[in-house]
């Protein structure tokens, strides 16, 4: 049985996603881990080891209590049963210990909400779902706070043909298939790309002949700026699900180049479906 990983904060937000984890689990026959991660006040240099030490046990029952009644909220919204749910807390920084959990209980798929980049801040150094997504080694799904909370029936991958694509439609494909949803494999083709039309062909032949018997089709566009064209894609198409493949990116690129991923999980209207390559 697989085991999806929910890290939550308690928030609106929060229930709103652990509803979508719920979903996810059932369709995938998973069981569900839900972890919170706390945290104290910054500490002073002039307090005590002691007062320290009962600060964070203040902290621990706090999140423990939340935890359970929070438990309690998600097995009413979602019907699952309470064998199939475990919870989980942990103290430290929040997108360290999602990961660290993650490699622990060796989870399938993190399903996180989040509320996108709210301000400069965010913007300039990730939201925790950014962070997370860009490190995890499994699939991050993550759920904005206004979606709709409806099971999966067409999955847009957005690929950029730099790696193997056979592989990445694969990793989707298994996610997809217990949902009986589709895939739309799109390559937006911008005019100053380095991939010639002649390799694009190729990796569009490769595709539809592995894919032949499955609920995949692949799509080649040319646009002349590759976020708006999946932007208008996705307005006349209406996916359920946006794919994104991560990659990882120097500190150079990550100042001065545009990120499709992070554009989209900031900006996000509609569930979306990271991992890595």
């Amino acid at each position: 049985m697989k085991t999806i990983l929910f890290p939550t904060d308690f928030s609106n937000n929060a229930l709103h996603a652990s509803q979508y984890a719920g979903m996810i689990a059932k369709g995938m026959n998973a069981n569900v881990v839900l972890l919170n991660v706390y945290s104290i006040p910054t500490i002073s240099e002039y307090q005590l080891p002691s007062e320290i030490e009962n600060f964070i046990n203040l902290n621990k029952s706090i999140a423990a209590n939340n935890l359970r009644e929070f438990t309690v909220k998600f097995i009413k919204r979602t019907g699952l049963s309470e064998d199939r749910i475990k919870q989980r807390i942990e103290y430290g920084y929040i997108a360290d210990k999602i990961l660290d959990t993650a490699r622990k209980i060796e989870a399938d798929i993190i399903v996180m909400g989040t509320k996108g980049a709210s301000n400069i801040l965010d913007k300039w150094m990730g939201t925790n779902a950014e962070n997370i997504m860009k490190i995890a080694e499994c699939p991050v799904w993550i759920i904005p706070q206004n979606t709709i909370i409806e099971y999966p029936q067409k999955i847009l991958y957005a690929a950029d043909f730099q790696e193997d694509e056979i592989f990445a439609t694969n990793r989707i494909m298994k996610i997809a298939k217990p949902f009986g949803a589709v895939c739309h494999v799109v390559h937006i083709h911008d005019y100053f790309e380095m991939n010639t039309a002649q390799y694009v062909e190729r990796t569009i032949h490769q595709l539809k002949n592995e894919f032949d018997k499955e609920q995949v089709t692949v799509t080649n566009l040319n646009r002349a700026n590759i976020i708006e064209g999946l932007e208008t894609y996705i307005k006349t198409h209406k996916p359920d699900v946006l794919a994104l493949a991560v990659h990882e990116k120097s500190f150079l690129s990550k100042i001065f180049n545009t990120s499709i991923t992070e554009h989209f999980v900031e900006e996000a209207n509609l569930p979306i479906l990271t991992f890595r390559k």
